[in-house]
């Protein structure tokens, strides 16, 4: 059989330049197979989309297929008896985009403002990154989040070009950030900015459930979408010419985002990555008598504070053999899950770095099984949240 072109090829090629860092129209997952079909159960549990019944969205979603440039009858819309602000998209159809929203955006939003909703979520069909989950929905670390954050930005860029106006679109945003319709709210990002910036404080672990989330502030989403507006990329979609560069705006959104929640997180992950190196190298000291540096400098911006590590090591001295090797164990199993639930892949190489510099140590065996163990662990956690 002669191959089936591809519907989205020249949408995404058209649209690649809305791409941010690592997210990239090149590296998209292979595909399922067709399910022409898998859209029909929404009939018999939500509410379609079709002007007849809901002309308002309807005619959003219109809109936004049209500049998007996607056939209006490969996308499906639905809408779920809801007041909460919320869209999603199920783009593991082919062939088929199913929009839903719920009523609480509808009802809230104008018509230009779902448009740039429907857009964001129809980029989730013509981009599908299907980045790792828990079975609670949530990004399994602080790693998967941080690329899920950028994802969201991308997706944001699909919802402005889908509405043309900048304006319209911090609009949406901050109705869906406070559940509030035009009647008792004004877009003044500025102001929303400053009051913001009121919220953040120096003490990382202070968010540690924030860094796990996929979405960014809003704050800094609607920065990234006045930058972009800016954009040569954004502006030659738009037919007209100039802008700034896009390699610069996105440098400039990266920032952003690094200086918001990435921060912490980063600081997170560092934390846990040098609790666990200053337990091993306790172990070390406690069993050798000395701790060479060299063995435990196996990751740029992760230092040993002596200090604790021989502290740490005069406690395990302090024990007998078998309750020594239960707290220790007991001390990494705990470390390790903090690690799983932060940075997996950094800590991940920072083990195989160990397991190679203290192969030739009393430590050998313990280090070698670092990696493996890791990994299995992994499994475990992500199978069972």
């Amino acid at each position: 059989m002669p191959r089936v072109a591809n519907p989205l090829t020249k949408v995404r090629k058209r649209l690649a330049g809305l791409c941010l860092d690592e997210i990239s129209m090149t590296a998209l997952p292979k595909e399922p197979k067709p399910d022409k079909e898998g859209h029909l159960s929404f009939y018999r549990k939500l509410t379609p989309i079709q002007r007849e019944i809901i002309p308002k969205a309807d005619e959003a979603l219109d809109l936004a297929c049209e500049r998007l440039g996607l056939a209006r009858e490969m996308v499906h819309g639905f809408v779920e008896a809801d007041s909460a602000m919320n869209a999603g998209c199920f783009s593991n159809i082919r062939g088929n985009a199913v929009v839903t929203v719920n009523s609480g955006v509808v009802e809230r939003l104008t018509m230009q403002e779902l448009c740039y909703v429907m857009g964001h979520e129809l980029g989730h069909y013509i981009m599908p990154m299907r980045l790792p989950r828990l079975k609670n929905g949530y990004p399994p670390s602080m790693e998967h989040a941080i690329t899920a954050r950028k994802l969201e930005i991308c997706m944001d860029r699909f919802g402005l070009v889908a509405c043309q106006d900048v304006s319209v679109a911090c609009s949406a945003a901050l109705k869906i950030q406070s559940g509030l319709s035009s009647e008792n709210l004004r877009i003044d990002v500025h102001a929303f900015g400053k009051e913001v910036v009121q919220g953040y404080v120096k003490d990382p672990h202070e968010y540690e459930s924030e860094a796990r989330s996929s979405h960014p502030n809003t704050y800094v989403r609607l920065r990234a979408l006045c930058l972009f507006a800016d954009s040569d990329v954004y502006l030659a979609l738009q037919g007209r010419k100039g802008g700034r560069g896009v390699a610069e705006v996105n440098a400039e959104v990266i920032s952003d985002l690094r200086n918001t929640l990435d921060f912490f997180a980063e600081k997170l992950m560092t934390e846990v990555v040098e609790a666990f190196t200053n337990h091993v190298a306790a172990l070390s000291l406690a069993y050798e008598g000395e701790v060479k540096l060299a063995h435990f400098q196996v990751t740029p911006g992760v230092s040993l504070n002596q200090e604790l590590v021989v502290e740490l090591a005069g406690q395990l001295q302090a024990m007998p053999e078998e309750e020594r090797k239960t707290a220790f164990n007991e001390k990494i199993g705990r470390l390790s899950l903090i690690a799983m639930q932060r940075c997996p892949a950094r800590m991940t190489k920072h083990l195989e770095g160990l397991s190679t510099t203290l192969a030739k140590t009393k430590l050998k065996d313990f280090a070698v099984s670092l990696p493996e163990e890791f990994a299995k662990g992994f499994e475990r956690y992500q199978e069972g949240l």
